[in-house]
C-alpha cells in the first residue's frame, strides 16, 4: 500500500487506506479495484500509466479478457468521480497505451505520523517498486457459495458506541454491537443450505466493515468467503482469490499478531499459490496468535494430509471438531480424508450419517459416491448421483461413476462439460485427469494431470493420496507433477 494516507485534489480527499473517497462532507468508500487504479494514477501524476501496468497492479495473476474488464474498472472509477471521458478533468485517456491523471492537487499528500511531508505529487517523478494490494474487497451481487459454516462464535461483551479508530486492547473484536450482528449474520448465511447464502454473507461482511473498518475477524470472514466461493466453482477463481487476498492482507494489516487473518491467507497459499512452505509459515503464525482457532487447526490439517502426514492431519482436524462440535466443514473434512485413506466403509457411514442430519449436503454426498465405487457398489454410487442438491461445484463424479459402470461415451461426455467449464475460467485439469484415469487412458490423464499444476484446480492438494488417480500413480507424470507440488 502506498504509504500516503491521504490525497487531495480540485476539493476531493481519497484516503487509501480506508478507501475514503469525500467531498463537501459526503463519503463514498471505492470498491477495490478503481482504489487500485485511482492510487496508481495519483502516484504517478501527470505520466502516463500504461494499461499493461494496470493490469498487472488489478490482476498480478492474470484475467481473462482484461481489455474489457480494465475498461469496466475505468468506468466506475469515472463514475464515482463525476469525470466525463470526453473532457475529462482528472483521468486523460490516450486511447490503446493507458490513462494520466490531469487534476490539480488542493496540497501536498499527507504522509504517515513522524514522517516528513512529500513534496506535491505532480512534482514527483520516481516510480515505486513495490506496489501491495489495496486492502479493500468488496463485490456485490456475485453468484452463492456452499460453504460450511454453522455455529456462531461465543457472545462477547460488546459496547453499543461505534469506535471511530482502531480499537485498543483486543483488536480482533469489535465495539461496535451493530457491526458484531452483522458479523454474525454473514457467518450464518455463509453455512445456510436452504438457499445460496454466499451474496447475503458478502453483503453482511461488507456492512459489519461499513459500521467497523478495523473489524479484523470480519475482513478475515469475508477473505475466507472469497476462498470457498473459488473453490466451490461460485466465483472464477482468479478474481475469488485476489479479493479474497486483499481481505486477508487486511486483516493482518490491522492485527499482525492475530490469528484470523493469517489462517485466512495460509488458505489462499496453500489452494491458490500452491506454495506449501509460506502457507505453513501462516499457519504457525496463527497457532502462536491463537492455538484454539479451530478453522485454523482444520486447514492446517489439510495441509497435512496434502503432503501425506496423515496422523497429523487426523489430530488436527480431529480437535477442530472437538472445539466447534457442529460445523459442517470439519465434519465432512474428516469423512473426506477417511476416502483418501482409503477407510471406505468409515467414510461411507460418516457421510451418511452427516446426510441424514443435512440432506443437502453435497460434499457428504460425494465422499459417499466415490466410497460406494471404492467398494464396488456402482449401482448404489450411480442412483446416488441425481440426489446432490446443487449444480456446483462441477466435479468428476458422474464421469468418474460412469467410466467405473462401463458406460463410456457418457464419462466423455462429462469430460466435455468439464473442458466447457475450464473454458470459462475454472480449473478443470484435475478432475479430468480422474475421469481419464478411470477410463484407463493415461497418456490423456497424465496430460490433464500435469495442466493441474498451472489452471488452479482447487482439489490438487488430495493428489498424493486420492486412490482416483492410483491408474496413474506409476506413470512417469504422476512423479513429476507430485514433485512439482510438494517437492517429494
Amino acid at each position: 500500500m502506498t504509504d500516503t494516507t491521504e490525497f487531495r485534489f480540485d476539493g476531493w480527499t481519497l484516503r487509501p487506506r480506508s478507501g475514503e473517497l469525500i467531498r463537501d462532507g459526503n463519503v463514498q468508500r471505492l470498491p477495490q479495484q478503481p482504489l487500485r487504479v485511482l492510487v496508481e494514477l495519483l502516484e504517478h501524476a501527470g505520466e502516463v500509466v500504461t494499461r499493461e501496468r494496470l493490469v498487472e497492479v488489478l490482476w498480478p495473476k492474470g484475467v481473462v479478457d482484461f481489455d474489457n474488464s480494465l475498461n469496466a474498472v475505468i468506468r466506475k472509477l469515472r463514475a464515482s468521480l463525476k469525470d466525463d471521458s470526453e473532457t475529462p478533468r482528472y483521468i486523460e485517456t490516450l486511447p490503446r497505451i493507458g490513462y494520466r491523471f490531469v487534476g490539480k492537487f488542493d496540497a501536498a499528500p499527507v504522509p504517515p505520523a513522524g514522517q516528513p511531508a512529500a513534496a506535491p505529487v505532480e512534482m514527483r517523478r520516481v516510480k515505486r517498486r513495490h506496489h501491495v494490494a489495496v486492502t479493500l474487497a468488496i463485490a456485490v451481487g456475485i453468484a452463492a457459495l456452499v460453504w460450511w459454516l454453522r455455529a456462531p462464535e461465543p457472545a462477547l461483551d460488546v459496547s453499543a458506541q461505534a469506535a471511530a479508530a482502531a480499537p485498543a486492547g483486543e483488536p480482533r473484536r469489535t465495539t461496535n454491537q451493530r457491526a458484531y450482528e452483522l458479523y454474525l449474520n454473514g457467518k450464518f448465511h455463509r453455512s445456510r443450505r436452504d438457499v445460496r447464502g454466499l451474496p447475503l454473507a458478502v453483503q453482511s461482511f461488507e456492512a459489519a466493515l461499513e459500521e467497523d473498518p478495523y473489524f479484523v475477524d470480519a475482513w478475515a470472514a469475508l477473505s475466507d468467503t472469497y476462498t470457498g466461493a473459488g473453490i466451490t466453482q461460485q466465483m472464477r477463481i482468479v478474481e475469488a482469490m485476489e479479493l479474497a487476498r486483499s481481505a486477508a492482507l487486511r486483516a493482518i494489516e490491522l492485527d499482525p499478531k492475530g490469528a484470523s487473518g493469517h489462517s485466512a491467507l495460509a488458505v489462499i497459499k496453500m489452494n491458490y499459490d500452491l506454495d506449501y512452505a509460506k502457507a505453513e509459515q501462516e499457519f504457525l503464525l496463527a497457532r502462536a496468535a491463537d492455538n484454539s482457532y479451530a478453522r485454523n487447526l482444520h486447514a492446517f490439517g489439510m495441509l497435512r494430509a496434502y503432503q501425506g502426514r496423515v496422523d497429523e492431519a487426523f489430530a488436527y482436524i480431529g480437535r477442530a471438531r472437538e472445539l466447534e462440535p457442529t460445523l459442517l466443514l470439519y465434519s465432512g473434512t474428516y469423512a473426506n480424508l477417511l476416502y483418501h485413506t482409503r477407510r471406505y466403509t468409515e467414510a461411507a457411514e460418516q457421510a451418511r450419517a452427516l446426510l441424514a442430519s443435512q440432506p443437502r449436503f453435497d460434499g457428504a454426498r460425494a465422499v459417499l459416491i466415490r466410497s460406494l465405487v471404492a467398494t464396488g457398489d456402482i449401482k448404489g454410487a450411480l442412483e446416488q448421483l441425481p440426489l446432490r442438491f446443487y449444480p456446483e461445484p462441477v466435479l468428476s463424479e458422474d464421469g468418474f461413476v460412469h467410466a467405473h459402470a462401463g458406460q463410456r461415451d457418457e464419462a466423455l461426455q462429462q469430460i466435455e462439460r468439464l473442458e466447457r467449464r475450464a473454458r470459462e475460467g475454472f480449473g478443470m485439469g484435475y478432475e479430468i485427469a480422474v475421469i481419464y484415469a478411470a477410463l484407463g487412458e493415461k497418456e490423456k490423464g497424465c496430460a490433464a494431470l500435469l495442466r493441474s499444476l498451472t489452471d488452479h484446480s482447487q482439489l490438487i492438494g488430495w493428489m498424493k493420496l486420492d486412490p482416483r488417480l492410483d491408474n496413474l500413480r506409476r506413470e512417469p507424470c504422476f512423479a513429476e507433477a507430485q514433485q512439482k507440488l510438494l517437492g517429494d
